[in-house]
């Protein structure tokens, strides 16, 4: 049976990526000019990938300075890079009434990080249900939040548009200030926040609290990892917004709002990038923490990006172990693989070096306060989409490097490693042992 590595499941999702981003760019920049408001083809390139990585950062005004059929681009692009390439073939080829091979099984597996291609094709239709189901029952009360302030027509295309953007944690919004106009609401701001924790929380957990309810199996060690460490980060989130912001960005506003946007807060930055409060007005600390949720980000298998917090807990739970001088990592009575650790130590340093490398390049590129751009690569990484306020503002060269940024962090930078480098075959040679000096 052919596995994955000789399948080159990694080369196969960078270059769909790659393809979907081509053909995007393509669409965006000849409808806007159809339309009579041109876009330059870096722009068009910008707007494409942040669409297809669902990332939300945007040099152009999605709601003005897109014509109708480029927003149309955007969500399309929204969507299939919510579902995943991997996701979107397989359920292209289901509509073709083609049969789903072997391979094909092995690279949807592959695409959301299973160890067996059983059961794919169930799977998929699952997550299929799932996503039209969430996304239609999100649009219900948004549509009747909007269709107070917006003609029927385009209440309904809003609602459909934020509900998308949303559960694909893209932070899209036809509305030039995100969703500031509804700091002081509940509908809006709740409903956004289900959709990116729904989406973050990634289709195999989803699937797993689905068969919970409705027949009472038992969550998956995953699963509980992934509730866990999301409920830890709302709550912690939420706390320390409050500290940090107070009497800062919510400051004008009672009590419960300032509860209720620094909850917002908390949710957004892993990894949507819709915003009820403007991020420049958030103070150091609020910046701080932002960043440190944005490196953190979604769960494997999800519309997301960041390391992930399996990724996260993995860590905490590896230090924890060593400073309690075990010799194994436990969690929920399971003893987890080195090789998982390793893995994500590996992604993580990788994943902070490309960031920190592309903060050296962007600060020669980009004559812009030196925060502005941390926070910027930091957001283009995490595919989240928060802002400083600089985007517009950068250079061609500064733009190339954020769309990098943002294809590096929405296929995986490991990923992106493993498809652009031949991996060793296993070396069978034993070495001597030797001990190196830690600390």
């Amino acid at each position: 049976m052919k596995t994955y590595s000789s399948l080159k499941v990694e080369r196969t999702i960078v270059g769909g990526f790659l393809s979907l981003i081509v053909v995007g760019t393509f669409l965006i920049w000849s409808f806007n000019f159809a339309a009579g408001q041109p876009l330059s083809w870096v722009d068009s390139f910008f707007t494409a990938t942040s669409a297809l990585c669902v990332t939300g950062l945007s040099v152009v005004d999605t709601g003005k300075d897109l014509c109708l059929m480029s927003q149309g681009v955007v969500l399309a692009l929204i969507q299939l890079g919510g579902l995943g390439v991997m996701t979107a073939t397989t359920t292209l080829l289901l509509l073709l009434r083609q049969k789903i091979g072997i391979r094909q099984r092995l690279l949807f597996a592959g695409g959301l990080g299973l160890d067996t291609p059983a059961g794919a094709v169930r799977l998929l239709m699952r997550i299929l249900k799932m996503t039209v189901i969430i996304e239609g029952i999100g649009m219900v009360p948004l549509f009747i939040a909007f269709v107070r302030d917006f003609p029927p027509l385009k209440a309904l295309y809003l609602a459909l548009f934020h509900s998308i953007s949303a559960f694909c944690n893209a932070g899209f919004s036809p509305f030039s200030t995100s969703l500031e106009g509804y700091a002081s609401t509940f509908w809006v701001p709740a409903t956004i926040m289900a959709l990116i924790v729904s989406g973050g929380a990634g289709f195999l957990v989803l699937s797993g609290i689905g068969r919970y309810v409705l027949r009472r199996d038992t969550l998956s060690p995953h699963c509980k990892l992934v509730i866990k460490v999301t409920a830890s980060l709302i709550g912690g989130g939420l706390l320390l917004f409050l500290i940090s912001d107070w009497n800062g960005a919510f400051k004008d506003l009672p009590p419960v709002l300032k509860v209720w946007n620094a909850l917002f807060q908390s949710v957004t930055p892993r990894t949507a990038g819709f915003d009820t409060i403007q991020t420049s007005r958030f103070s150091a600390l609020g910046i701080f923490i932002t960043c440190l949720l944005m490196i953190i980000g979604a769960s494997p298998g999800s519309t997301g990006g960041g390391i992930k917090t399996t990724t996260f807990a993995l860590l905490i739970l590896s230090t924890f172990s060593e400073m309690k001088g075990r010799g194994r990592i436990v969690f929920a009575n399971r003893n987890i693989p080195f090789d998982n650790v390793r893995r994500a130590l590996s992604m993580t340093l990788l994943y902070v070096s490309t960031v920190l490398f592309c903060i050296v390049l962007l600060s020669f590129t980009e004559e812009l306060p030196f925060r502005a751009l941390i926070f910027e690569a930091f957001s283009a990484m995490g595919t989240v989409g928060l802002s400083l306020g600089i985007t517009s503002s950068l250079s061609s060269a500064g733009k190339i490097i954020m769309i990098l940024l943002m294809f590096w962090g929405r296929v995986g930078i490991l990923t992106f490693m493993y498809g652009m480098i031949s991996r060793e075959t296993r070396d069978n040679v034993n070495y001597a042992t030797t001990n190196i000096p830690v600390g």
